[in-house]
């Protein structure tokens, strides 16, 4: 980013911190640029100003200032709800439509259209909304970026990076907040958000997750008027999930809507992987047939294999109440993390255990199991990958979206099946067979690594480049020690190549079968195991 750019923008942000009465925050770093609060703004309080401030400054921090109310991990309560308010909506930008299609596709608008709306519907800070009619009298809407919307981002995020980067010098403190992190994930989502073509592949996706479903109808897309600035896309004749009074008109269930739409969100959650990052009632339709409809999909929660896996594992260990395991999930999981105490951690995590037995299912609330699992976070410097933080959120919209339909939706009730779902698969002899092969594959790159790691370690030994801290005072111990070394990776290729070919077995159909696998690949586990136990008896033999 050019250097005057940024000096320029940096002084938009100083005035306008001064406009709404932070003195205090520029008399530390600069005090140029000075306005005088109005008494209006000078009665708000420090909360209100914040918000102000970010709505003044832009969609950059519009957007972070959302993604901060996520985070009841680093930012207090009043702060939170106060950043709820933040407004998306912004005035329209002065756009001639019909030139602008001429432009982006090449084509005469009158020969594809029959109608388009010379003005916006919906406006928001990165892109606003139009609607328009096909030839073939097909409702549509387009979805148009703003001009030059992608450079004052840019030049947003340079500057935020910059800023972060500085006060993380200054202040040691913050490098235990994880601030880079937060920023790097709050980039990651917001380019991506940008990408007009990258909202359309997201939709195709959760057309082919939902493919054979009834409850759920995903709009048409139209790709031959889409490009990286429009999304040209079906428009939806709908009323908003939590519009009871029409929802009743229709004859429609409220308590059926919102558990069908729990449901929907943890198949996009625990099978697809593929999730609506932002699930709030005006994201969500219902059609007149009941079927829901999920729209904006410019931000998307996506789990990758493992973190899926890592996600299943806590679900089913929540059910199992062992907070040892989850302790051990989570930091596997976890982008950074500074556990001082794992004992106290266990302990704290007990304690949500304890809120669910000691409350009664109508009385437990999710909000506050997800409010002492961010202070839990908080306190032992855990930062968790974003979708942890989206999918919190998602949730507890989910449950605030029944509470306004009366519909008494129980979250841990409904997510029961789902665990003991999650438990089968995971004990599944198919399942098991396929995680032991991944884990003897990793056994075997060791031993396959073990030559050559050696021969680097020697190599080190031999340059003076290792220094080493002990006397070898027995070498014929020391001898022996190494044979009954080869001995145990001699009976370790063994286990592998019994375990390899058994898991290979198990997903075939060669008979006879015991149990739906066939019985070789039985021995072959048998043989494994008898080599493993002789691997154990020479281990505690040493003893």
């Amino acid at each position: 980013m050019d250097s005057l750019k940024k000096l320029k923008r940096f002084s938009k942000i100083v005035s306008v911190l001064s406009k709404y009465g932070f003195e205090e925050i520029l008399s530390r770093g600069s005090d140029f640029l000075h306005n005088e609060p109005t008494n209006e703004i000078f009665n708000a309080n420090f909360n209100q100003r914040f918000r102000l401030v970010l709505e003044e400054l832009g969609p950059t921090y519009i957007k972070f200032g959302q993604l901060l109310s996520n985070r009841k991990d680093l930012v207090p309560e009043a702060l939170i709800e106060e950043l709820k308010k933040l407004q998306d909506n912004v005035p329209p930008e002065e756009i001639d439509i019909r030139q602008k299609i001429k432009d982006e596709f090449d084509i005469n608008p009158d020969e594809h259209f029959l109608t388009i709306d010379e003005l916006p519907f919906a406006a928001a800070s990165i892109s606003q909304v139009y609607r328009a009619t096909l030839l073939n009298g097909e409702e549509v809407i387009f979805k148009v970026k703003r001009s030059n919307i992608q450079k004052i981002i840019e030049s947003d995020l340079a500057l935020i990076r910059d800023i972060i980067h500085f006060l993380e010098k200054k202040y040691e403190k913050l490098q235990k907040l994880f601030v880079s992190e937060i920023e790097k994930s709050f980039e990651n989502s917001i380019i991506k958000e940008l990408s007009l073509t990258n909202e359309l592949q997201n939709i195709e996706r959760f057309r082919k997750n939902f493919e054979n479903s009834k409850d759920v109808y995903v709009p048409k897309t139209y790709p031959d008027y889409s490009n990286n600035n429009f999304l040209c896309m079906e428009f939806i004749d709908g009323y908003k999930v939590n519009d009871v009074e029409k929802l009743q008109e229709l004859g429609l269930d409220p308590k059926k809507i919102v558990q069908k739409g729990f449901d929907i969100y943890l198949k996009q959650l625990l099978e697809d992987g593929f999730f609506h990052a932002d699930p709030h009632p005006g994201n969500i339709f219902i059609l007149k047939d009941g079927r829901t409809v999920f729209i904006d999909f410019g931000s998307m929660g996506i789990l990758a294999i493992n973190e899926k896996e890592a996600l299943e594992n806590v679900v089913i260990d929540f059910g199992l109440k062992n907070p040892k395991r989850i302790v051990r999930s989570l930091k596997k999981m976890a982008i950074k993390h500074f556990i001082d105490n794992e004992k106290q951690l266990e302990r704290d995590i007990a304690d949500i255990f304890d809120y669910l037995e000691y409350n009664t299912v109508d009385t437990i609330e999710v909000q506050v199991i997800i409010k002492k699992f961010n202070h839990i976070l908080h306190n032992n410097h855990v930062l968790l990958p974003e979708y942890v933080y989206i999918l919190m959120r998602g949730i507890a919209l989910i449950e605030g979206i029944g509470q306004q339909l009366h519909a008494d939706l129980n979250v841990q009730r409904s997510m029961r099946p789902y665990a003991i779902k999650l438990a089968r698969q995971k004990f599944h002899p198919k399942y098991l067979s396929k995680k032991a092969i991944d884990n003897l594959k990793d056994v075997q790159d060791l031993i396959n690594d073990l030559p050559e790691d050696t021969l680097k370690l020697i190599e080190k030994i031999n340059h003076d480049k290792l220094a080493m801290n002990f006397k070898i005072n027995e070498i014929d111990h020391i001898e022996k020690l190494m044979k009954d070394s080869i001995n145990k990776i001699v009976l370790a290729i063994l286990t592998l190549t019994f375990g390899i070919g058994a898991s290979m077995l198990a997903n075939t159909n060669v008979r006879p079968m015991i149990l739906d696998m066939p019985l070789l690949s039985w021995v072959g586990y048998l043989l494994s195991v008898f080599t493993a136990g002789c691997i154990i008896i020479l281990v505690f033999r040493k003893k």
